[in-house]
């Protein structure tokens, strides 16, 4: 048997992926909603004080003050995929608890949150963004940080765990629905590092291929914190596709793990295929409309 070339096989997917966007370039608009954000919480000050956020910041756009917290943060978080969130999420506790200690890694979802409470505790407009791939035989998801940058007028996302961003031919740095637009058209979106190269691959170009096409799988469909403050907010909006049912995905999904992680004859492992209503999805519009 040949070897196998892991960059042509990442190409592979890259392409597969981008043609599953192509033909769900369409979502579901059963409701309209706005985001809200809250720069007043109490403990935002502390975290500015105890982390010096201004400092790090520093001056400029929004966005490049976004990034610089960024890497502040991210390279001194060490990555734990199976973290099982048992610390507040909140930025301040998040950071007490793994920040230079290799020991206790987070996962996206928490790296994610840090960021944004930074950024909110400076008065930048942030949130968080989930994005899930298409199959329901898929352990994984990711979620990365959205901030609105005025000199610019438009998001733009942020990836704590890669620690990076996506940018079009003229170095404009992208939102999640313009990537997930560029990805499904074929049009020219490449992943800028911000950091240092990872240890995992093996040149630059095989790390930006991975971001590419791992982008590519989880923008399928999206979700986000209607309310962005201090923890967690309470209400969740869903962008979903047209023909896409969310909870047959689930409960697919649930049972593919079970029968991964437990046996086939685990209970668990059983699809339930009756019929189901999916989740309302909200109007993408609200995704791309400026904070109010």
């Amino acid at each position: 048997m040949d070897e196998i070339d892991l960059t042509e096989h990442m190409e592979e997917l890259f392409a597969v992926y981008k043609g599953i966007l192509f033909n769900s370039r369409t979502f579901v608009k059963d409701h309209t909603a706005k985001f809200a954000y809250d720069f007043q919480c109490r403990e935002y000050r502390r975290l500015s004080e105890k982390y010096d956020l201004a400092a790090a910041s520093g001056n400029g756009s929004e966005f490049e003050r976004a990034v610089r917290l960024m890497s502040r943060f991210a390279p001194r978080l060490t990555h734990d995929g199976m973290y099982d969130n048992h610390i507040a999420c909140n930025a301040e506790a998040l950071l007490e608890y793994s920040l230079d200690d290799a020991e206790h890694g987070i996962n996206c979802l928490n790296k994610s949150k840090i960021l944004q409470e930074c950024c909110l505790a400076l008065g930048i407009f942030a949130r968080r963004v989930w994005i899930y791939p298409c199959s329901p035989y898929d352990f994984d998801n990711h979620v990365v940080n959205e901030v609105y940058d005025l000199s610019r007028k438009k998001w733009v996302m942020l990836d704590m765990t890669a620690e990076g961003y996506f940018a079009d031919e003229n170095g404009t740095p992208l939102s999640v629905l313009e990537i997930r637009e560029k990805f499904a058209l074929d049009l020219p979106c490449e992943f800028i590092k911000t950091g240092e190269a990872s240890a995992y691959f093996q040149d630059e170009k095989e790390e930006k291929l991975y971001y590419k096409t791992y982008f590519a799988k989880n923008l399928f469909r999206l979700a986000a914190e209607q309310e962005n403050r201090y923890g967690t907010g309470k209400h969740v909006l869903n962008f979903l596709p047209e023909a896409f049912n969310d909870v047959l995905w689930k409960r697919m999904n649930g049972a593919f793990r079970a029968r991964s992680f437990y046996g086939e004859n685990d209970p668990r492992a059983v699809f339930d295929d009756a019929p189901a209503p999916r989740n309302k999805s909200c109007d993408t519009a609200c995704l791309a409309a400026a904070p109010e």
